[in-house]
């Protein structure tokens, strides 16, 4: 009875060893739609995401800044000065410049000589909020320069007029046609008229003047 008693507890010990064994292995369950799924693994927290990496700073240096712009690039400095004076009287007046300096003077043909001469017309510019002070009874200024050499240039016209022309087609010498308010007309006025047109040329280096009519219309 004494060795049967033993080998009964020695199986009973076996018994509860292999127990404890079984419940340790994991055991596969079924999902809702029936595939196993391992307990273990399902319960185990998700891998957690890489921590971001900010990106280097960079090491490049900031742009500079080039030059401004020359608001006058293309003009004689003779005509580059008109055309601040111009912008000064408009200041002067509490107006602001309304134009492009480097495009305000006309290239034309006055001298013989093939090189640019250029005309200013106060009609193609404005002073924004202040008195326009190149404009008056006699009209709108005009100021010529004409070509007198390889880089130089002479401001052979400057002052009011009701109209102005150049007139070179067909002609060896180009004609400048104003029309004047009688302040600058010098032919006797019986008939008191307001305007006379005038003819100039371009001959030994000046501006001169050919012709001188009333302008009766």
């Amino acid at each position: 009875m004494a060795l049967e008693d033993a080998g009964g507890r020695g199986r009973s010990l076996m018994a509860s060893a292999l127990v404890v064994a079984l419940a340790a292995v994991s055991v596969p369950v079924a999902r809702a739609e029936g595939a196993p799924v391992d307990v273990a693994a399902s319960e185990a927290p998700p891998n957690p995401p890489a921590p971001a990496v900010s990106a280097p700073a960079s090491t490049a240096p900031a742009p500079t800044p080039g030059p401004a712009a020359d608001p006058y690039a293309g003009l004689p400095k003779v005509v580059a000065r008109a055309v601040q004076e111009l912008e000064a009287e408009c200041r002067a007046a509490e107006g602001r410049p309304n134009w492009k300096p480097g495009t305000l003077a006309e290239v034309v043909n006055v001298s013989p000589d093939g090189r640019p001469d250029y005309l200013i017309d106060t009609h193609a510019i404005a002073c924004d909020g202040g008195f326009t002070p190149w404009i008056g009874s006699d009209g709108f200024r005009h100021i010529l320069f004409v070509s007198t050499g390889p880089g130089r240039w002479v401001r052979a016209f400057d002052r009011g007029a009701r109209g102005f022309e150049i007139e070179n087609k067909g002609r060896k010498v180009p004609q400048v046609i104003v029309f004047s308010h009688s302040a600058y007309c010098t032919r006797p006025n019986p008939e008191r008229y307001m305007r006379c047109t005038q003819v100039y040329e371009w001959r030994r280096g000046k501006l001169r003047k050919i012709s001188e009519d009333w302008f009766t219309d």
